[in-house]
């Protein structure tokens, strides 16, 4: 029997964790530690449970993050510290808003536990049905991620930000969140997504103080723990970089252009939002 695949226009992007591999031996030796014995076999063998909270926490982390994507707009395929995401049929302005804002949520989740996301994000023909992947935008992706991401960072490709300013031009993108216009930022000659904007998904001033203050603790102690050890240390020196860059926009722009936010109301908030950029990226 022969089935018929059709390509469609979408948006595909491939992401990973990282530094995971590290993160695997230490999963690895944790379990070897916190193996619980159940039982003894017929001839002495130790029967028991090899378990890691850190495995634990990172496994339920990332599936509870994924499973905010919309299943009805969305498909997307896990496998170890990598996800493949894309729409279920023609990226239409709507889901490209939507797969963007998306992919800033689960960065921000996973670095609230100390995991932070690279990648990279494509436009072009692709099959996606049940249990088949295939097209160009997902090898585009991947070498995005492998080859030009190098920092906690999800690249952009041109094909992508063609169709994102594409679709502003013709006034066909009609955004639901404040400022989603700016979540492709440059450096030099590559694109990439502005994770910071997540900050606006809140209208509550505790959770935006939680947001920056998550930030600046989870980045910090990931250049503590990589002090000594240059390749990883740059790119969260670069990622400090950015969030230092975010603040002074937010506090300088930003936070003035939101509809909710009110200057007499929030007194003390922008010194607060100031406070809390990285002095190891001074």
């Amino acid at each position: 029997m022969t089935s018929e695949y059709i390509y469609r226009y979408r948006a595909v992007a491939f992401l990973d964790v990282l530094g995971f591999r590290n993160k695997l031996y230490e999963f690895e030796e944790e379990a070897k530690d916190n193996r619980l014995v159940e039982d003894e076999g017929e001839e002495g063998t130790i029967i028991g449970k090899f378990t890691s909270i850190k495995a634990n926490e990172f496994i339920n982390t990332f599936v509870n993050a994924i499973e905010k994507l919309d299943n009805q707009k969305f498909s997307y395929y896990l496998f170890s510290d990598n996800i493949a995401i894309t729409s279920i049929s023609y990226t239409n302005p709507a889901d490209l808003e939507d797969l963007l804002l998306i992919i800033s949520e689960l960065y921000f989740d996973l670095a609230q536990k100390g995991y932070f996301l690279r990648g990279g994000i494509d436009y072009g023909l692709f099959i996606d049905e049940n249990k088949i992947a295939v097209g160009v935008p997902l090898a585009t992706a991947y070498e995005l991620e492998s080859n030009t991401a190098n920092y906690p960072r999800i690249v952009l490709s041109d094909n992508l930000v063609k169709q994102f300013q594409e679709f502003n031009n013709a006034g066909e993108k009609v955004f639901n969140k404040p400022f989603t216009e700016l979540l492709v930022k440059n450096s030099c000659e590559i694109n990439f997504l502005n994770v910071f904007l997540h900050v606006f998904k809140s209208d509550y001033r505790e959770e935006k103080e939680h947001f920056f203050t998550s930030f600046r603790e989870t980045i910090s102690n990931n250049l503590d723990e990589n002090k000594m050890k240059e390749n990883i240390f740059i790119k969260y020196k670069w990622l400090a970089d950015e969030f230092n860059s975010f603040i002074d926009s937010f506090t300088s722009t930003l936070a003035f252009l939101d509809e909710n936010f009110n200057p007499d109301e929030e007194t003390g908030f922008i010194e607060f939002v100031q406070q809390q950029k990285i002095d190891h990226a001074k």
